[in-house]
């Protein structure tokens, strides 16, 4: 049992935070509404019904290769707040697989609504694709300390930059656009 013990303390960390105490500004660390959220658009976002789970893989890693942290997601924090666009529920999450000192890895910030599903993939699966907010950091690399005694700001996301989530517009509201596109074209053509 000590030695499961060992090999659990012996993964790498990171604290998943992005309050302004931990990350300091600039870049902008927050999540923001991006252009589909209409009057909200580019202010710092809200809702206990958006998860925020931290994605991880190897530094060489693309995208779609990242695999999700085991801890539960984390949630932008309610629309009363005094610190909108940081999540609650973050702290330190465990990089399986990687060991204190193992070097960089990439990590990647994905956000959805609950209501979509309680996965980003399931999210994205649904016949019509998401309905709520749904977004994606830039992938960014984190250095692994080389020990869980490291100074308390070796756990940081220093790479971590702020991003906007939008909704993503269904298919057939894309089909009806560009039929409304080309119903305007050939009226346009009879004149």
């Amino acid at each position: 049992m000590s030695v499961a013990a060992a090999a659990a303390f012996g993964q790498g960390t990171v604290n998943f935070l992005n309050d302004t105490v931990t990350l300091s500004t600039p870049p902008d660390r927050f999540i923001r509404f991006g252009t589909s959220a209409g009057t909200l658009a580019g202010l710092p976002a809200h809702g206990t019904n958006i998860q925020i789970q931290l994605y991880y893989g190897a530094s060489t890693a693309t995208a779609g290769s990242l695999v999700a942290v085991s801890t539960a997601p984390a949630r932008l924090r309610a629309s009363t707040t005094t610190a909108p666009g940081t999540w609650s529920a973050g702290g330190f999450r465990t990089l399986t697989g990687f060991d204190f000192g193992a070097g960089s890895v990439n990590l990647q910030i994905r956000v959805w609504d609950i209501n979509d599903g309680g996965t980003f993939e399931q999210a994205l699966a649904r016949p019509n694709g998401p309905a709520g907010f749904v977004g994606t950091s830039q992938m960014f690399l984190y250095l692994i300390p080389s020990s869980s005694g490291a100074p308390g700001g070796d756990f940081v996301m220093k790479s971590y930059v702020g991003f906007d989530v939008n909704i993503v517009p269904e298919p057939s509201s894309f089909a009806l656009a560009g039929l409304g596109a080309a119903a305007l074209l050939i009226f346009r053509r009879r004149k």
